[in-house]
This record gives structure tokens, sequence and C-alpha cells, in this order.
């Protein structure tokens, strides 16, 4: 089964943006730069803040990756080995169990010691998940990885007296597991039916309207007993990750038919593409500024100029285009019936409208692959975004204890002056821009990480 390339690198850009956006100057730079509802200088949640900046977007694009690639994924496998129930439910339990282990690992094993020391035990962690979640390894190099693991993690809490709780946990991974795990066995009950997944995507819509009805949402937050393990979000975000799965399906069909090449139009054509790239600017521009009703009115139109573009220039991506409208589009003029554009708590209209965009980006970066050669940036993108959990913590379990045990730290700081933002900034880009390229060098020796 061939890869889409390009959902690769939509996946790798949208790693970069969670770990550029991590580690960027802290409150200094202008609010667009930050969540909407973290705003600077102090950076403290407002739940009454609405809008959507590009950082808000990075992870639902994370999510809507990952739900294109479940019919990939099992398709594949299906066309090496045949297809097998029990099977294919052992291995979505396993890749849950990989992934919610991995999000406790990859907290734990890097924990904020002093020392210089301490960056040696930060690389070693980084080996020991290397021994675990490389593909491939050994029944005795994975044993040989948990025990380095157990040993670290004893070591951080019987001599290092650090805290181990159930919060111990990444939040992104752990949200990314559940979802995965309902996603996978959503898709595989509905493979074959189209309308069984559109009632699986209203029954989620369904779930979460009567958990907000019944303040089910709050007593998740407020109970600390469940909290650490379960929220509403690994249901919301559903509404993102199953329209995904249908892309995912849609594609498969479109390769098999070999439908998936964008006629040379001329100018007609850029315009579409181009035009789908400026409709999330101005999407996240209006939400930002509050222009609510202009914004709306104008996406609308947007979208129908979109459609009537793509019927003429590329008529085969125009499901794509029609899901993506319509999730836009509800998702716009639902807001005003919500709280608001929101993050937290998760409203429709942000799963909707990022759901939305995802798409829109999808074709366009596809659009980019076709019509101009592939370069050095999309190489390491379509690199990092084939390995994504190597790609997640490379940064902070490799790069930068590296760069600390050889004092570039030193360099990387005085490359962040305290008033001059913008280029710490820079050199935030470019130290991430360099894991990735560190990524892209073990996925091109066939080196991935996969739970």
């Amino acid at each position: 089964m061939k890869r889409f390339v390009t959902l690769d690198v939509l996946r790798g850009l949208s790693i970069f943006g969670m770990v550029f956006s991590a580690i960027i100057p802290y409150g200094k730079l202008p609010g667009w730069m930050y969540h909407i509802q973290t705003p600077p200088p102090d950076h403290v949640l407002d739940t009454a803040s609405y809008g959507l900046g590009w950082v808000d977007l990075v992870f639902p694009i994370f999510i809507f990756c990952m739900g294109v690639a479940i019919p990939f994924a099992f398709r594949a496998k299906w066309k090496r080995s045949g297809q097998d129930v029990l099977r294919d439910m052992k291995d979505i339990g396993e890749r849950f169990l990989m992934l919610l282990a991995f999000s406790y690992l990859c907290d734990l094993l890097q924990p904020s010691l002093p020392g210089y020391w301490s960056e040696f035990l930060i690389l070693a962690g980084f080996a020991a998940l290397w021994l675990i979640y490389v593909k491939g390894a050994s029944f005795k190099f994975r044993i040989a990885g948990w025990a380095a693991a157990l040993g670290l993690l004893a070591l951080y809490a019987f001599v290092f007296d650090v805290q181990m709780t159930l919060f111990s946990r990444n939040i992104i991974i752990l949200l990314l597991a559940f979802l995965y795990l309902f996603g996978a066995l959503i898709w595989y009950v509905t493979r074959d039916s189209e309308k069984w997944r559109l009632a699986a995507f209203l029954g989620v819509i369904s779930i979460s309207v009567v958990s907000r009805l019944l303040g089910f949402d709050y007593i998740l937050y407020d109970n600390k007993n469940l909290s650490w393990l379960l929220n509403m979000e690994q249901i919301n975000f559903l509404m993102i990750l199953l329209p995904a799965t249908w892309v995912g399906d849609r594609l498969l069909h479109m390769q098999e038919e070999q439908t998936t090449g964008i006629p040379r139009g001329g100018f007609l054509t850029h315009l579409l593409f181009w035009g789908m790239f400026l409709l999330v600017i101005w999407i996240c521009i209006s939400s930002y500024n509050r222009w609510l009703s202009d914004g709306k009115w104008f996406s609308t139109f947007a979208l129908l100029l979109l459609v009537w573009l793509m019927k003429k220039k590329a008529p085969q991506y125009l499901p794509l285009l029609y899901l993506s409208g319509l999730l836009i589009f509800f998702g716009l003029w639902i807001e005003r019936f919500e709280p608001g554009l929101t993050k937290v708590p998760c409203s429709f209209s942000y799963c909707f409208v990022s759901g939305g965009i995802a798409i829109l980006l999808l074709m366009w970066l596809h659009y980019l692959s076709v019509f101009f050669p592939r370069g050095f940036l999309s190489g390491i993108f379509s690199g990092a975004g084939a390995n994504p959990l190597m790609s997640y913590v490379a940064h902070g379990m490799f790069v930068t204890p590296l760069m600390r045990i050889t004092y570039l730290e030193v360099l990387y700081r005085w490359a962040r002056p305290a008033d001059y933002p913008w280029i710490g900034t820079l050199s935030a880009f470019i130290v991430v821009l360099f894991t990735m390229w560190l990524v892209s060098l073990a996925t091109q020796k066939k080196i991935y990480w996969r739970a």
C-alpha cells in the first residue's frame, strides 16, 4: 500500500508546531503567538476567551492525521497478511496500552533534576524508550528497555525523591491513546458502511450534548479519582477523528483508482488551492479578532467559490471539500449557540472548524507536492511525520540534554535575548527544525518508533 506522503508532511508540521509553541519566549510575544485562552504576559487560563489561532490548531490537526492513518494502517496490514478480527482487536488493544505507557514514560523519564549529570540520565531514558518502541526490536531488546526504564524510575523515586502520581503523565499522549482506541474500534465496525460511520459521529455528538446538560463534564474534572485517566475530551475530539477516518477511506479509494493527481490547468487551479490556504488564514484572523458576522459570511462565500472552482479543475476532490465545507460552515454558524469557539472547554465549533481546516491544509499540501519539486523542508517534515513518537520526545529527551552536556545551551541562551523575543523565537525555530531533521534521518534509515 503506497504511503500518502502529504499526510506525513501535515503530521510533521503539527508536531513541529506543538514543540515550537512550547519553547518560544514566554509572555513577551503578541497574543496570536500563544494559545488564545492563555494570553501573555501571565498565560493564565481564561475560559471566557474565544477564538482560534495557529497554536490552537496544531493538536487537532495531529488528531486528524491519526484518524486518516487508521484505514491506511489496517488495509496495508490486510494486504500483507489478510484480515483476522481477533488479531486486529489484539493489535488495537496492544497499541492503546503502549500509547498509554508512553504517556507516562515520556513524562517520568525526564524529571527536573539539578546538576550536569542529570542530563545523562535523561539520555538514558531516551535510550530505554528507543529499545521499547523501535520497530522490529527483538523481545530481548524490549525487555532490556523496560528494565532500564523501570530502573531509572526506581532511581528517581527512591534516591532523588521524585514524586510520581497518577497525574504524572503527558496529557496529550494520554488523549491520543484513548482517541486511537475509540476511533479505531468505531472505524473497524463501520469500515464498510458510511451510514453507520455517520450514525457513530452523531452518537458522539449526542453523548457530548447529554454530558453537558447533565454536567458530567464538570463531574469528571472535579473527581480526582477519575480525572487522572478519563475526561470528556476523549469523546469530544472524536468529532475530529471520525470524519478523518472517512477522509482516509476516500484517499485510499482515490489511490486505487489512481485519481490523486491534480490536472495542470493554469491560473484557476492555483487560485483554487491557494484559496484554501488563504481561507484558513482568514478563519484564524477573523476568529482571533472576533469578526463573527463578517467572518462567517465571507467564509461561506469563499467555500462556495472553492466548490465552484473544484468542480472545474479537480472534481475528484469534491467529496473532501464538501466535508471540509460542511464542518467549517456548521462550526462557524453554531458558535453563537455555544459558550464560544473554545478549546477549554472543548466546543463543537472548535472541533468542527479545526477538522475542516485540517482537510483544507491536507489538500493544499498535496497540491504543493504535485506542482512543486520536493524540497529540503518537505523531506524533513515528511520524515518527522512518519516517526511521530520519536519526533515528539526528541527535543526534550535528546537534543536539549546534548546541548547542555556540550555547553551548546550557553550559545542557545545567548541567542534568546530578553529584550528581543523575536530573535529567541527564531532560535527556537532553528533548534526544533534541527530536531525534526535528526528524526527524518532516522526515518531515512528505516528506524521507526511504533506503539
